[in-house]
């Protein structure tokens, strides 16, 4: 008898996780907003049971607050988070693209060539949830030809977090696009010539710069909760 290996399916819980982490990512979930339960299930079309399960999953991925009789909600961040998160990405970014130029140069330097391509067309088009979704993919590019697995959790363990700022903070301000596209074309060049002193440098004041407008963002209001929508959602 000849039978063939069955490849797993994603349970109701791992499917609305991956809607709900991608409105996370994408800013249509905003920092600190109640995720309506009740929504979800009608949204959906699947029991409470799976979206609590979701977002227990997502809780474990730091992009969801679960508070026992209030509800979850979309993580908040501080002036030390920010901090923090900075630190972390400008630590792992700079081995993340030493073991991508070592493991997978033409690959890595090809897919930062292409994502750039992208981000070009999305900045010219206006099209700022897309810029940023490609913002990420840039720095995501060495951890996915890094080929070391370690590395890649280690950044996994903030990248829905990072993605979630950006995200937030893309919109309001097109002065800091026009900006963060002239670095990332840096940034290539620089890994295109092996110069990776001047890389370490040119990702430490992109790392600083979009710590600085993170924290202009959270001053002005830009990373939290819309108002409307949470006065409506405690209706």
């Amino acid at each position: 008898m000849s039978v063939r290996r069955i490849a797993p399916q994603q349970s109701l819980a791992e499917i609305a996780a991956h809607q709900i982490r991608d409105a996370i990512v994408t800013g249509a979930f905003k920092l600190g907003e109640n995720i309506s339960e009740d929504r979800l299930v009608a949204q959906m079309g699947i029991s409470r049971t799976p979206v609590r399960d979701a977002m227990a999953i997502l809780s474990r991925e730091g992009l969801v607050n679960v508070r026992p009789k209030r509800g979850s909600f979309v993580f908040e961040t501080s002036l030390e988070d920010l901090a923090a998160i900075c630190d972390y990405r400008q630590i792992l970014e700079t081995q993340g693209v030493r073991c991508a130029l070592k493991s997978d140069r033409e690959g890595f330097l090809t897919t930062l060539g292409d994502v750039i391509a992208k981000m070009d067309r999305a900045l010219a088009e206006g099209d700022v949830p897309e810029y940023g979704q490609l913002d990420s993919a840039f720095h995501q590019a060495a951890f996915d030809h890094c080929g070391n697995s370690y590395l890649q959790n280690s950044y996994g363990l903030a990248a829905g977090r990072i993605a979630a700022l950006r995200a937030n903070i893309t919109a309001p301000y097109e002065a800091r696009r026009e900006e963060s596209m002239a670095e990332h074309r840096r940034m290539l060049d620089l890994l295109t010539r092996n110069d990776l002193e001047a890389y370490d440098a040119a990702l430490s004041v992109h790392v600083q710069r979009t710590a600085d407008v993170y924290q202009k963002a959270l001053a002005e209001g830009h990373l939290g909760p819309d108002k409307t929508i949470s006065a409506k959602a405690s209706r």
